[in-house]
């Protein structure tokens, strides 16, 4: 008897106890912080704002290995994510970005290098993304900063653009000055249009001006 009530007082002391901070959960669901998930997210965030040398860092911090021409099994969509913001802060800050050691996007040189390096990577992104046409608009923007590509570009949004899906005020603003760069100022007209039409406020139509 006594030994039957030994037990029973140590099973209720140890219901009692209340489980650790790390393990305690609302409503049955503990909430687990997914950091590389932040950490893309705000590469993507300041990628947005312009900060073009910062949102490289952060995905760079991320994945070290993002600058590598190659696929990676484990957690592959955050990992293609960042590979695309870099490619893009590249692009959109001229090749001036420093990527590496030499990828210092100092000179004329390594910046030309830089963005044929972009265009490398977001080319490669969409022959493995098919019919994705955010990928596609991006491709489209690296081949436009490369003069020797910017017919491809051209031809890429086009594409696109005759059929309404171009899905941002950036890619409506490019085709617009590649179609004036044609001499279809028809064309120019209706994409810059419709490049008024969904821009947010504040925004120019049209690439922002090259900065890192």
């Amino acid at each position: 008897m006594r030994n039957s009530l030994v037990l029973v007082v140590f099973a209720l002391s140890a219901v009692a106890v209340p489980p650790p901070p790390a393990h305690a959960c609302m409503n049955g669901v503990e909430r687990v912080v997914d950091v590389t998930n932040q950490s893309v997210r705000r590469a993507e965030a300041l990628l947005a704002d312009g900060a073009y040398q910062a949102a490289v860092k952060e995905a760079l911090a991320t994945f070290p290995e993002v600058l590598q021409l190659t696929h990676r099994a484990r957690r592959a969509g955050l990992f293609a994510r960042a590979q695309r913001v870099v490619a893009l802060a590249t692009v959109r800050s001229g090749g001036r970005v420093r990527l590496g050691n030499n990828m210092s996007g100092k000179t004329d040189a390594k910046r030309a290098a830089n963005l044929a390096w972009a265009a490398m990577l977001l080319r490669t992104h969409h022959a493995r993304g098919g019919d994705d046409v955010v990928v596609q608009v991006e491709l489209a923007e690296a081949l436009a900063a490369l003069p020797v590509e910017r017919a491809e570009a051209h031809a890429l949004l086009k594409e696109l653009g005759e059929g309404d899906l171009l899905p941002t005020a950036r890619a409506w603003g490019l085709l617009a000055e590649l179609e004036r760069e044609r001499g279809d100022v028809t064309a120019a007209e209706r994409a810059g249009r419709r490049c008024r039409e969904i821009a947010p406020e504040g925004q120019v139509c049209g690439p922002k001006p090259a900065t890192a």
